[in-house]
């Protein structure tokens, strides 16, 4: 019975982790298209190199929240 409950929620973990993974990539690139469609190519540019400015800039375009 442990056994599969552990499998249970090893999937779920599993599922979790897919379905964050998902969402932030999908983040990242509604803030790409923001700050393209904002011509801020060197805001991409910076958000690439550097993931503390880039949450910075999600913040900004209030995306995620």
């Amino acid at each position: 019975m442990c056994v599969l409950l552990d499998m249970y929620e090893e999937r779920g973990v599993e599922k979790g982790i897919s379905q964050g993974i998902s969402q932030g990539i999908e983040e990242i690139n509604t803030l790409y298209h923001c700050l393209l469609a904002d011509h801020r190519m060197e805001d991409i540019q910076k958000a690439i190199m550097d993931t503390d400015y880039q949450k910075e800039l999600l913040r900004e375009y209030g995306i995620g929240e």
